[in-house]
């Protein structure tokens, strides 16, 4: 029985093509990041500064103009701003592979980044169009699955590439990906987008694009669901981001600088948020204090506890703690991002996602810095087991307050809701 209901979402052919789309262009993404580093560092062996511009260059569209991304997924076709996201990424790709210079290379990146805002917002929103709301919290599931693959998957196969072929074929791979899902997602073209509620509105004046961007903003601020998940959400990045970064420096400090642990650490991280993700897929509802917030206990207790890990401690207890900081990763993605679907408006999804978009991409940005510095001060252990017992306590009470904080969920409300055997597509 449950086999079938996880099938039933992909008879849904609109879906099926929106999610084939989705993947392959967000495994090619991951595919050519190797390749496009080993390229920079080792290819041309380019100053360390400058590379350290690469995530910059990868963040900073989010900042300046994710919000305004979100403007246009909810003012415009949302397959004709995929499509076209993904035909001039696949362009910018190409020119990557024609670059010979790292000065070259940022600004690709920067504009490559620029364009992918626009198709993350419209993919999201569009999936709120062409997915019955029972179904919402199933291909949330099924998307961060995706997500969460491709960080593991594509690094891995690049890497093959990487040692069989150059690095610029790894890349022309990725914008051949792009030109692929572009076409997908051409088939789309004719498919309905907007409801009967909105279609009803169509004589109204429609709001500047200013005015529409203002109307994000305050939905945002005042939805308590929406503003609380976000504001959880970003305590958590800001958590993660601040020590992400240093577990090689912590491992380097406890005489484990075997890459092998490092790995296996990223490896445990990623098969626990697989785990809980699919195993979220059974349910059709949440409870977002608890889910949230737990999800943030789990990870931060996890990180807290990697913390701890002392010279000549067996290699078990460091997998241990990556594979609890994943287990909540996918808690906490799963039931944020069934959050934003499912408590926003059809014509407000993408001004949510894009907001959210950018203030996570100025974490990205300012946390790691903090906490290099951080770390450099105060030493990698401290600074780990402080910050991973901060977030998991604010997880803790989160979950307590769940029931103030996420004010339109009812206390009778299970923290999971297993899908019904009569519903139906």
């Amino acid at each position: 029985m449950e086999q079938t209901k996880s099938l039933s979402l992909f008879k849904n052919k609109t879906y099926v093509k929106l999610f084939l789309a989705s993947s392959i262009s967000i495994y090619g993404d991951w595919f050519d990041i190797l390749a496009i580093s080993v390229l920079v560092a080792y290819g041309w062996n380019t100053d360390p500064i400058l590379i350290g511009l690469i995530p910059v260059c990868f963040a900073l569209p989010g900042i300046l103009f994710g919000s305004f991304a979100g403007v246009l997924a909810d003012r415009y076709r949302k397959v004709n701003l995929m499509m076209a996201s993904d035909f001039i990424s696949a362009i910018l790709t190409g020119l990557l592979v024609l670059a010979d210079h790292i000065y070259w290379i940022l600004p690709l990146l920067f504009l490559r980044s620029t364009m992918g805002l626009i198709s993350a917002p419209a993919a999201q929103s569009l999936t709120r169009h062409i997915v019955q709301e029972d179904q919402l919290l199933k291909a949330t599931s099924y998307n961060q699955i995706v997500n969460n693959s491709g960080k593991i998957v594509g690094p891995l196969l690049g890497a093959v590439i990487l040692a069989l072929i150059s690095p610029k074929i790894c890349i022309l791979i990725n914008a051949f990906s792009s030109i692929i899902s572009g076409l997908i997602l051409l088939t789309m073209r004719n498919i309905k987008e907007n409801d009967a509620t909105t279609t009803e509105n169509e004589d109204e004046a429609e709001p500047s694009f200013k005015e529409s961007w203002k109307e994000g903003w305050a939905f945002v601020l005042k939805q308590p669901v929406i503003f609380n998940s976000i504001l959880f959400s970003l305590i958590g990045m800001m958590g993660i981001q601040l020590v992400d970064f240093q577990f090689p420096v912590l491992l380097r400090s406890v005489n484990m600088e075997d890459p092998v642990v490092f790995g296996m650490l990223m490896s445990m991280t990623g098969i626990g948020s697989i785990v809980t993700i699919t195993w979220m897929n059974r349910f059709k509802n949440i409870q977002y204090g608890w889910a949230i917030g737990g999800g943030m206990s789990l990870i931060g207790f996890g990180f807290a506890g990697v913390g701890f890990i002392a010279e000549g401690m067996s290699l078990f207890i460091p997998a241990l703690f990556g594979l609890l900081v994943g287990l909540g990763n996918g808690i906490w993605m799963v039931a944020f991002n069934f959050a934003l679907q499912k408590e926003s408006p059809k014509e407000m999804i993408g001004r949510v996602y894009g907001i959210t978009n950018s203030l996570f991409s100025a974490v990205v940005i300012i946390a790691p810095v903090t906490g290099g510095i951080l770390v450099q001060t105060l030493g990698p252990s401290a600074v780990i087991q402080a910050i991973g017992l901060a977030v998991g306590g604010t997880g803790i009470i989160g979950g307590i307050l769940g029931k103030w904080l996420w004010k339109q969920e009812s206390s009778s409300t299970a923290i999971l809701e297993p899908v019904s055997k009569d519903s139906s597509v």
